[in-house]
């Protein structure tokens, strides 16, 4: 099949699928709103100006996306995935190819729905889309409120590498009686890292030991790092930056409870490669984190913003060691079960494989 992925430059999670159907055999072009990494197959840049900015430039995208329909015409694909509804979902409206995939993967839908404008714009995507992939059961229910048919929609998780992300038995690399806490979610506001470092400070006036990682960049990294510093927490607290996906195994196997304070989410990879390596997950208690965990059994939910049951839910795991312990197996047989990407991708094929053949 030729296929033809449309996302931002930026978008992180459409590498693996570009990825997954190149090293299948399939024609793959990639059509970029805006300037990205390289990524290995054809790709057309129909962005304005060599930089992005997610809030300058939005009279842009409009341009941006005519240029999609041109491309689109021409490249003649067999099928055509867009990914972000409140961008890339738009921008397939436009290009007006059939058969046209389009995947919510989080807050384009969740934020989306909520708005007087982009509600009407969300039915008309969805309307016009041939199949709608949502990536959790809970984002399937927002595009059913929209009144479209569950017939048309697929719920699967672009899941992860569970091979790469495999349980190790943990050592104490650090200090010994250290609990070794990690996050690694991008640091921006909707992830909420502030809930964390205030949780933080608790924890250290109730006299825990703890070493705290936070892999990722973001917006709030000056904000947050000085933050840190001004509370006295610099010698506990480290920020490792970006790193790359398949760095990530290494430093995970390094810490024992992964922590997210995500105030809304699609189907987080993030804690799917926790999960599969057998970190004790403390999280935030969203729908997205409470259809993987079952709270006080396969992990801790904490409330939303709420610093001080963040700190009592790490302090309640360091006092019962056996919880944690019986969750790793359950976590990484659900993973391995539901969120494998191999089996997913080869699912996702067989969708493009129907649609293709039903249009012809």
């Amino acid at each position: 099949m030729r296929i033809c992925f449309i996302s931002l430059g930026t978008f992180t999670h459409v590498g693996p699928y570009i990825d997954y159907f190149r090293q299948a055999g399939h024609d793959v072009n990639f059509i970029s709103m805006s300037p990205g990494p390289e990524r290995g197959v054809p790709t057309y840049n129909v962005g304005l100006g060599r930089k992005y900015s997610e809030s300058e430039g939005k009279w842009k995208y409009p341009i941006s996306m005519f240029r999609a329909r041109r491309l689109i015409k021409r490249l003649k694909p067999d099928i055509v995935h867009a990914h972000y509804v409140t961008s890339c979902g738009l921008a397939a409206l436009i290009c007006g190819f059939h058969p046209t995939v389009v995947t919510a993967h989080g807050s384009d839908l969740t934020v989306g729905i909520k708005s007087r404008i982009w509600r009407p714009l969300l039915r008309r995507i969805f309307g016009f889309s041939d199949c709608i992939n949502t990536v959790s059961a809970d984002l399937q229910n927002m595009v059913e409120s929209l009144g479209v048919s569950s017939d048309k929609i697929e719920t699967l998780t672009l899941g992860i590498d569970t091979e790469r992300f495999s349980s190790v038995e943990r050592t104490q690399i650090g200090k010994p009686g250290v609990l070794r806490l990690v996050c690694t979610r991008r640091l921006e506001s909707v992830f909420d890292h502030r809930t964390i470092i205030d949780a933080l400070i608790l924890l250290k006036e109730e006299g825990l030991r703890f070493e705290m990682t936070f892999v990722g960049d973001g917006s709030l990294l000056g904000e947050l790092t000085r933050r840190v510093k001004d509370v006295g927490l610099d010698d506990s607290v480290k920020f490792e930056g970006r790193l790359d996906n398949h760095d990530l195994p290494e430093v995970l196997s390094r810490h024992d409870v992964y922590l997210s304070a995500s105030l809304w989410d699609g189907a987080s990879l993030s804690l799917l490669e926790a999960m599969s390596m057998g970190l004790f997950p403390i999280v935030s208690d969203i729908r997205a984190n409470s259809a993987w965990l079952k709270h006080n059994v396969d992990g801790l939910l904490h409330k939303v913003s709420d610093p001080d049951d963040l700190a009592k839910c790490i302090l309640q795991s360091c006092s019962h060691p056996e919880l944690a312990a019986g969750a790793v197996r359950r976590n990484r047989e659900k993973v391995v079960e539901s969120a494998e990407r191999e089996t997913n991708m080869k699912r996702l094929e067989e969708i493009y494989k129907d649609l293709v053949a039903k249009r012809r």
